[in-house]
C-alpha cells in the first residue's frame, strides 16, 4: 500500500511538471507574439499587415508614415485594399486631397474597439463617430492590433473627408441667394497674437505687419450659430432661390428702413437666422418642426426637401419651401417693468419699490416696480426696446394695484416722447387687485428701429394719498399683421 501511494504521488508530480512546462510554453509563445507586435511602430506594423498595401502606400505618399512612426500615441483605422479599390483617382493623384483623406483615418490617443459611442477628432481636423465595432459607416473587420505607439484596426470601407456645414454651403450651388448673403457677412479682423511685429512706435507700442495678422471672420457665425465648428453638430437648411425669394418678400415689409441696402440685410438676417439648428438631424430623424437657436418654430415639410447631405459636423438639407408662420417669426415682445432704462430727471428713488408678488391668476410669483406719492406731474418710467420691426402692435400690460382701493390712479403708455399727445395712448385706470392683462390700444412702428416706451403717471403732482402712483409688472407688444 505504501509503495502504491508513493507511485501515485510521483505520477502526480510528473503530470504537474509537464502541465507547468506546457503553460509556460504557451505564455512564452503569447509573449513572443505580443513583444514582436509592440516592438514596432504603427507604420511598421501596418506596412507588414496583409491587405493594407494601398493604405501603406498612401501613408508614405502623404508623410503620415513618419508621423505615426513617432513617439506620440495614435489610433489608425486602416481601410483594406478591397475598400480602397473604389477611391476616386483624383484624390490619389492630388497630394493635398490625399493627405486630408488619410488624416481622416487617424486620431491621437488609443481607442479600442468595443468602446462607447463618441465623436473623435481626426488628424485632418474633422471628427468621426466610433463605437462598438464600427468607425463611422465602416465595419471593423480586424480589431485592436497593437504597436509600440498605439493601436490600429482594419476596416471594410474608407470614410471620405466631408465638408462641414459651412464649407458645404460655400462649395454648393444649391442656394445662390442664401449663399450670397452668408458670404456678405465676411469681414477682416486683425489678430495681433498671430501678426509679425515689425517695430515699436514713438509711444513704445508694438507695430505689426497687418497682412500677417489679418484673418477672415463672419458676423453670421458669430452672432447666430457657428456651423463652421467641427467639435459640435448642426443642421443647416439651404433654400433654393425661388423659396428664398418667397420668404424674403413675405418678411421685407416688416423691415422698412431708410435705405434699400439696410432693409435687404435685415430681411436676409431674419430669414436665415432661423435656418440653423443645434444637433445633427438626418432626413429620417427630422421632426415636423424644429426649434431654431433664436427660439422660432420652423416647419419641416419633408416632401419639400430636394436633397440631404451628410457633413463632417451634421447635415445640410436643401429645401424648395420653408413656409414660415409669421406669428412664430414675430412672437410678442415682453418688457419687464422692474428693469427700466431710466426715469424722469427728478430723483424719486425714495418713492420707488421693487417688489415680488404672487399672481393668483397664473399661480406664479412675479416681480414689478411701484412708485407712490412721488409728488411730480407727468412723471415717467422709460424703457428702451431694441430692434422693433416695422408693423402695428397691440399693446397690453399687467399693472397690479394691490395697495389701495381709493383713489384709483391712472397711468398711460407713450412712445418716443413723454410729452407728445400724438403718440400717447389714453390714460387707463389701474383697478384694485386686477392681475390680468389690460388692453392699452395700438402702436404703429413705421420703420425698423429701437423704440423708447414711457409709462406716464398722473398729470398733477401730489405727495400723499397715493394719487401719484405708477406700477408695472410687464408691457406686452403683440404684432398685428
Amino acid at each position: 500500500m505504501l509503495l502504491k501511494k508513493r507511485i501515485q504521488i510521483f505520477a502526480g508530480l510528473v503530470v504537474s511538471a509537464l502541465a507547468f512546462t506546457t503553460c509556460n510554453k504557451k505564455w512564452d509563445d503569447h509573449n513572443a507574439i505580443t513583444d514582436a507586435a509592440v516592438a514596432n511602430n504603427l507604420y511598421q506594423n501596418i506596412s507588414k499587415t496583409a491587405g493594407l498595401s494601398k493604405f501603406s502606400q498612401y501613408l508614405v505618399a502623404t508623410g503620415y508614415d513618419k508621423i505615426i512612426a513617432g513617439s506620440k500615441t495614435y489610433t489608425v483605422w486602416a481601410p483594406n485594399d478591397a475598400a480602397l479599390a473604389s477611391l476616386d483617382p483624383a484624390i490619389v493623384l492630388d497630394t493635398a486631397k490625399l493627405k486630408l483623406f488619410v488624416g481622416n483615418h487617424i486620431s491621437n490617443q488609443s481607442y479600442l474597439s468595443g468602446g462607447a459611442d463618441q465623436r473623435v477628432a481626426m488628424l485632418n481636423g474633422k471628427y468621426n463617430r466610433i463605437g462598438g465595432s464600427t468607425f463611422d459607416s465602416a465595419n471593423i473587420v480586424t480589431a485592436n492590433l497593437y504597436a509600440a505607439n498605439g493601436i490600429y484596426h482594419v476596416i471594410d470601407k474608407f470614410i471620405p473627408r466631408y465638408d462641414n456645414c459651412w464649407e458645404f454651403m460655400k462649395n454648393s450651388s444649391a442656394s445662390p441667394l442664401q449663399k450670397a448673403y452668408f458670404l456678405s457677412q465676411d469681414y477682416n479682423f486683425f489678430d495681433a497674437s498671430i501678426a509679425t511685429q515689425t517695430g515699436v512706435n514713438s509711444l513704445g507700442f508694438p507695430v505689426y505687419d497687418t497682412a500677417s495678422g489679418t484673418v477672415k471672420k463672419n458676423h453670421f457665425l458669430e452672432d447666430v450659430l457657428d456651423v463652421n465648428d467641427e467639435k459640435n453638430q448642426y443642421t443647416l437648411i439651404l433654400m433654393n432661390d425661388a423659396s428664398f425669394t418667397t420668404e424674403y418678400n413675405k418678411l421685407s415689409p416688416w423691415f422698412k428702413t431708410g435705405t434699400v441696402d439696410s432693409t435687404n440685410k435685415l430681411t436676409s438676417f431674419w430669414l436665415t437666422k432661423d435656418l440653423v439648428f443645434k444637433g445633427a438631424f438626418a432626413f429620417a430623424q427630422l421632426p415636423d418642426t424644429l426649434l431654431s437657436v433664436s427660439g422660432v418654430k420652423v416647419p419641416i415639410n419633408k416632401p419639400s426637401i430636394i436633397a440631404s447631405y451628410k457633413t463632417s459636423n451634421g447635415w445640410v438639407h436643401v429645401m424648395s419651401k420653408v413656409d414660415f408662420t409669421l406669428t412664430y417669426k414675430f412672437p410678442p415682445i415682453y418688457i419687464q417693468g422692474e428693469t427700466p432704462t431710466s426715469f424722469a430727471t427728478t430723483d424719486r428713488s425714495a418713492n420707488t419699490f421693487y417688489r415680488v408678488r404672487y399672481n393668483p391668476v397664473t399661480a406664479q410669483n412675479f416681480s414689478d416696480i411701484l412708485m407712490q406719492n412721488y409728488n411730480y406731474a407727468n412723471y415717467f418710467i422709460k424703457y428702451l426696446v431694441r430692434n422693433v420691426a416695422s408693423m402695428r402692435y397691440n399693446a397690453f400690460w399687467v399693472a397690479v394695484n394691490d395697495v389701495q382701493t381709493t383713489p384709483l390712479w391712472q397711468q398711460r403708455l407713450a412712445i418716443d416722447s413723454s410729452n407728445s399727445a400724438a403718440t400717447n395712448l389714453p390714460f387707463v385706470t389701474v383697478a384694485y387687485q386686477n392681475y390680468n392683462e389690460v388692453s392699452l390700444g395700438q402702436l404703429n412702428i413705421t420703420n425698423y428701429r429701437n423704440v423708447n416706451l414711457f409709462v406716464m403717471g398722473p398729470t398733477t403732482a401730489s405727495s400723499s394719498g397715493g394719487n401719484n402712483s405708477i406700477v408695472v409688472d410687464y408691457i406686452k407688444l403683440v404684432p398685428a399683421f
